[in-house]
C-alpha cells in the first residue's frame, strides 16, 4: 500500500468515525483504486455506502468482499446490511446468522440480527435475539432502545417504557431511547411530554428521519382533537384488519341500517354524527399539516407530506368552488364534481401514509382527475354532452383513492 493509498485510507477511516459517509466514501474509493483486492477497505467502502442508503451500491461492493473473504465476520454485517436495505429480509437474516455462526460472542451481531427481524415484522423473535445480546453486554444502552423498540412493536407497551428507562440510565444521550420514548408518548395521546422527547432524539440525531416524524405526529398532538383521534387509530390498529375496514366504513353500514327509520331526527343525528367522524378522521392530517407549515416547525413537515397537503387544499378548494357555483347560479351537475373532487382532497392528503409505489400511482390518478374535472366543469357550464361521464371518471376514482389512502 503507498502512501496516497494509505492516507486516503486513514482519512476515509476518520471520516466515516465523524459520521460523514459521503466524504468517507471519496477517500475510500480513492483507497480501493490503489489496493482493489483489500477486503478491509471494501468492507469500510460498503459501510459508507450504507449510511447514505445507497442499498445497491453497498450489496455489490460487500458482496466483493465476501468472495474475497468468507470467513469475514463484519463483511457479513455490512452485506446483511445492504440486503435488509433492499428489503430482502429472508437473505439478510442468512447472511447474518452465518456472522454469528462464526463469532457467536459479538453482541452486535444478534442486534443487527433483531433490527432484520423487527423490519421483517417479527418482534417476537427479535426479542430473543435481543436477550442474547444484553447478555453478552448489559451495560450497552443501544441494546436496551432496541429491546424498548421491540417491546413496541410487539404491543407490550408497559415493559417498553421500563426497557426505555434502563437505556436512558445507561446514556441518557440515547437518540433512539428518546425517540421511542416520545413515541409511548404518542400512545397515550402526545402532548408536551411527547414533543419533548422527539426534540431531544431530533437534537441529539438530526439525520433520525424517524424522530423527524415522531415529532411532527408530536406537534399536531397539541391539538387536543388530534390527540385523541391518534390515540382511536392506534388502538384500531390493534384490531383485526377485517373489523378495522368496518369500522371505517361504519357510516355506509349505517345508512344501510337505518334506511327503516328515515326521516327520524335521531337516525339523521347517527348518520351524520358517524359521517362527520370518519370525513374528520380522514382530513385532520392534512389539515393539522397545513398548521405546521404555517408554523416555526414547518421543517419537520418532509417534502411527500408537503406535496400531500398541497394537493389536500387544492382539491379541497376546487370542491368548495364547485360547491358555490352550484348553490348559486351555476349548473346543478356541479354537486356531483363537488362530492368527487371532496374525496379525491382526502385521498391525496393521505399519500405520504401510503407506501412510495402507491403513492406515486396515486398522485398520477390525481393529475389525470384533475383534467377529467375541467373537462367535465367545462362540458356542463356549455351544456354539452359527454359531462356526466367525466364527473362520474372522477368520483369512482376518487372512491378507489380514497380506499387505497385513507383506508390503508
Amino acid at each position: 500500500m503507498n502512501d496516497v493509498t494509505d492516507a486516503a485510507l486513514r482519512r476515509g477511516q476518520a471520516l466515516l468515525g465523524l459520521g460523514r459517509a459521503r466524504e468517507a466514501e471519496e477517500q475510500l474509493r480513492t483507497a480501493l483504486a490503489g489496493q482493489p483486492d483489500d477486503t478491509m477497505v471494501q468492507v469500510l467502502l460498503a459501510q459508507a455506502l450504507l449510511r447514505q442508503e445507497k442499498y445497491g451500491e453497498a450489496h455489490d461492493v460487500s458482496r466483493g468482499a465476501l468472495a474475497a473473504e468468507p470467513e469475514n465476520v463484519f463483511a457479513h454485517a455490512v452485506h446483511a446490511g445492504s440486503l435488509a436495505g433492499l428489503s430482502r429480509h429472508p437473505e439478510a437474516l442468512t447472511t447474518i446468522r452465518r456472522g454469528i455462526a462464526l463469532a457467536p460472542n459479538v453482541a452486535g451481531l444478534h442486534l443487527q440480527e433483531a433490527s432484520i427481524l423487527l423490519a421483517d415484522d417479527r418482534a417476537e423473535e427479535a426479542l430473543a435475539c435481543i436477550k442474547k445480546a444484553r447478555a453478552l453486554d448489559p451495560e450497552d444502552s443501544g441494546a436496551a432502545a432496541l429491546q424498548a423498540a421491540a417491546l413496541h412493536d410487539a404491543g407490550r407497551f408497559a415493559e417498553a417504557e421500563l426497557a426505555v428507562a434502563d437505556a436512558l440510565r445507561l446514556d441518557p444521550e440515547n437518540a433512539d431511547a428518546h425517540r421511542i420514548q416520545g413515541l409511548l408518548a404518542l400512545r397515550r395521546g402526545g402532548g408536551k411530554s411527547a414533543v419533548r422527547s422527539q426534540r431531544t432524539a431530533l437534537r441529539l440525531d438530526p439525520t433520525d428521519k424517524g424522530a423527524r416524524e415522531g415529532l411532527s405526529l408530536a406537534l399536531k398532538t397539541r391539538n387536543p382533537l388530534y390527540g385523541q383521534l391518534l390515540r382511536f387509530q392506534l388502538w384500531l390498529g390493534t384490531l383485526p384488519k377485517g373489523v378495522r375496514i368496518a369500522v371505517l366504513i361504519a357510516p355506509f353500514i349505517l345508512s344501510r341500517v337505518l334506511r327503516p327509520y328515515n326521516g327520524q331526527t335521531w337516525a339523521t343525528v347517527v348518520l351524520g354524527v358517524s359521517i362527520g367522524l370518519v370525513v374528520l378522521s380522514w382530513t385532520l392530517e392534512p389539515i393539522m399539516n397545513c398548521v405546521l407549515l404555517l408554523s416555526r416547525d414547518r421543517h419537520v413537515v418532509d417534502r411527500p407530506a408537503r406535496v400531500a397537503t398541497y394537493g389536500f387544499l387544492a382539491f379541497a378548494a376546487a370542491a368548495i368552488a364547485c360547491a358555490v357555483i352550484s348553490t348559486t347560479s351555476g349548473p346543478t351537475g356541479l354537486l356531483g364534481l363537488t362530492f368527487a373532487l371532496g374525496l379525491w382532497a382526502m385521498a391525496t392528503g393521505l399519500t405520504h401514509t401510503v407506501s412510495p409505489g402507491m403513492r406515486k400511482i396515486v398522485l398520477i390518478g390525481a393529475a389525470v382527475a384533475t383534467a377529467l374535472a375541467a373537462l367535465g366543469v367545462a362540458a356542463l357550464v356549455a351544456g354539452a354532452p359527454g359531462a356526466g361521464v367525466a364527473v362520474a371518471l372522477v368520483l369512482f376514482s376518487g372512491v378507489a383513492a380514497t380506499w387505497v389512502t385513507a383506508l390503508a
